[in-house]
């Protein structure tokens, strides 16, 4: 699956006339070699730690830098032959190895990891590619100080170019095998607010809502295989006059409360975006007028979706809708965003009243109106869509009319 990535990537340093690009971000190391280190993903100190080496040149292999403790799995997930492990603080070996008093390690183990150990193996990768002069692209926007130094005292001659907007570009649009992982984290969101909404009672909050969702998630994934790559969700709720995120004291379920959704699930490493707005047994004018004109926006919004049309279009049609509508002072910086890898959902590009880029077949867009009033109640609507040849497809299939539940 990642032929194809690797090639692109390699077209982009060509264009650009660079000679390697290094992925540093989680999001880019999982992009370029489809392993998930979980010491990278999950702890921010680990930044920095796990490395791949992508060249220009097709007829040198690319490289990963990672830990022992993940270097057997880092080999298999990427098909990299060229996997240099350094080590951690972890005891791997077995424990007939363990008993033999002739097999101990010497120099033991760090206490976390060896930086010099690390120095050293990307030094090597480098030099075995005839790179320690090269010019070099990669995450600089996210890339640590404390990196940049130590690359500078055994590379001085390794040029940095920033190429966080070409992955970006890249990423936006999506392989067949990425748009399937995002249509299973859809269903599973989808499973998730409709289990929430079930058998309602006053009283209930925005964290419980959460907890909900994340019950309904957990039920629908264990019960399909195809859903065997779920890893996590996010969601950020509301109930009634509040536009938290279920994190604090929030206000309790009551006759004609918004329940706001927005959340999202992670299949496959790729993670969703979508919501929904529902009212607890009876709906107030005002927030039925401001949820049609907002639903009116977002059909606005689909309605332009095809490719080559500019993502500032988008943008228009929504933000005009809203305004003519009765709400003229309405403002959002963007209504929308491309999704798939990074911890934080929404990805570039955005549509947004200034983003010229053209939609592209395989673009995968978060469509969103939503409004965060705490007089109303807060309201999301939000799909995916995924750009086709001639148009677009609705990821989302639950209504988007301000269904009355409880």
């Amino acid at each position: 699956m990642r032929t194809q990535i690797i090639g692109a990537v390699r077209k982009r340093l060509q264009d650009r006339g660079l000679d390697a690009y290094i992925a540093y971000t989680p999001s880019n190391v999982f992009y370029t070699t489809g392993f998930q280190s979980f010491f990278l993903m999950e702890w921010w100190r680990m930044l920095g730690t796990v490395l791949a080496v992508v060249p220009a040149d097709p007829a040198q292999p690319p490289a990963l830098v990672v830990s022992d403790f993940e270097a057997v799995q880092a080999r298999a997930e990427s098909g990299f032959e060229d996997v240099r492990p350094f080590r951690v603080w972890v005891e791997l070996r077995d424990a007939r190895d363990l008993a033999d008093p002739s097999a101990a390690a010497p120099g033991g183990r760090p206490a976390q990891y060896d930086v010099a150990e690390q120095d050293a193996l990307l030094c090597s990768v480098l030099a075995d590619r005839g790179l320690l002069s090269a010019r070099i692209g990669t995450d600089l926007r996210y890339v640590l100080h404390d990196t940049v130094r130590r690359v500078a005292a055994f590379a001085p001659r390794v040029t940095w170019e920033d190429m966080t907007d070409d992955l970006y570009e890249l990423r936006s649009v999506k392989h067949d095998f990425e748009i399937e992982r995002l249509r299973r984290a859809t269903e599973l969101s989808e499973a998730g607010m409709s289990f929430a909404v079930r058998d309602l009672r006053p009283g209930l909050t925005a964290l419980d809502l959460r907890h909900r969702y994340q019950q309904g998630v957990l039920a629908a994934a264990m019960a399909d295989p195809r859903y065997a790559g779920y890893s996590d969700q996010w969601m950020l709720p509301a109930v009634g006059p509040s536009t938290g995120t279920g994190a604090g004291a929030d206000p309790v379920l009551a006759d004609g409360a918004l329940i706001k959704f927005d959340c999202g699930v992670t299949v496959g490493g790729y993670r969703g975006d979508g919501g929904r707005t529902f009212a607890y047994r009876t709906v107030r004018p005002e927030a039925r007028r401001l949820h049609d004109v907002l639903l009116g926006a977002h059909q606005e919004a689909r309605s332009v979706i095809r490719p080559g049309v500019a993502a500032r279009e988008v943008f228009q049609a929504a933000q005009r809708h809203i305004r003519a509508g009765g709400y003229p002072s309405f403002t959002r910086g963007h209504y929308g965003h491309s999704v798939g890898i990074d911890t934080f959902h929404e990805e570039p590009p955005y549509l947004s009243a200034d983003e010229e880029r053209p939609l592209l077949p395989g673009m995968v867009l978060a469509v969103e109106t939503p409004s965060y009033s705490s007089d109303t109640g807060a309201i999301m609507i939000e799909d995916l869509l995924l750009v086709t040849d001639d148009g677009h497809e609705v990821l989302h299939r639950l209504p988007h009319e301000l269904t009355v539940v409880g």
